[in-house]
């Protein structure tokens, strides 16, 4: 028995991912943590760990209350992130997924579960985030209308920014998300000769035609625009820029 305990806490000690073991509720302290648990907290061993209150790792308290909810109702859950922190005080992103287990009466007896330092992957996600932010401000800005839309006749819009839209006499770019592009042409043949071209040469500059926005009132439209397809050549969705050229 002595033996089968030394191999499994051997075993536990030598995974990658931070397991642990906890009394349930918020004021739960850590029963039980491996090697790679007690590393991710900033702690040389496991036994440093045990008998800490689960809640002090949380930089906010309320995430522990909210786990703790959670498992009551539900029993698990899975891939919760949270903002932690190690003995030193420095905050890193932790996902967890825990269980919460119960005696055979039902009463909550242990918390268990994983866990994993994910501060590099949450970095990478908000670095994205915030350049999809950047760069909506910047096609926003722009005064020609950018859009994406579905191959084929119809051409749903599947993206456009402002000027686009209130080119095309709406107020917002999701008023204009889902709506036909073939609808703005005045001689619904234009969407038809565009179509082939881009099927034949794959892109055409300063395509000009008669449009119309919302209201039907009339404009003149100049378009470039290019059909992209995937790596078996099927069409994908056709990009562009447009502009009103009424005035030129």
């Amino acid at each position: 028995m002595i033996e089968s305990e030394r191999r499994y806490k051997e075993l536990f000690n030598s995974l990658k991912e931070a397991i642990y073991q906890s009394e349930p509720g918020f004021e739960g302290v850590f029963t039980f943590i491996n090697k790679s648990g007690a590393e991710v907290l900033g702690f040389d061993n496991p036994e440093d760990v045990i008998g800490k209150k689960v809640k002090d790792i949380y930089v906010d308290p309320e995430d522990r209350r909210r786990l703790c909810e959670k498992l009551e109702k539900e029993g698990v859950w899975r891939d919760f992130v949270s903002l932690c922190k190690r003995k030193n005080g420095e905050t890193f992103y932790a996902e967890r997924t825990s269980s919460l287990i119960r005696d055979g009466s039902g009463k909550s007896v242990a918390i268990q579960g994983v866990f994993r330092d994910i501060s590099e992957r949450k970095k990478t996600e908000l670095e994205i985030i915030e350049s999809e932010k950047r760069y909506r401000l910047l096609f926003n800005s722009l005064k020609e209308g950018i859009f994406q839309c579905e191959p084929g006749k119809d051409g749903i819009f599947t993206w456009i920014n402002q000027a686009g839209a209130d080119i095309l006499g709406f107020g917002s770019p999701e008023d204009v998300i889902g709506s036909r592009l073939a609808d703005i042409y005045v001689n619904p043949d234009d969407r038809k000769e565009l179509i082939e071209k881009l099927e034949d040469e794959g892109v055409w500059r300063d395509f000009t035609a008669y449009c119309k926005r919302k209201d039907g009132e009339r404009f003149i439209s100049e378009t470039t625009c290019n059909l992209v397809r995937d790596e078996n050549g099927k069409p994908l969705r056709i990009e562009g820029v447009f502009r009103d050229i009424t005035e030129r």
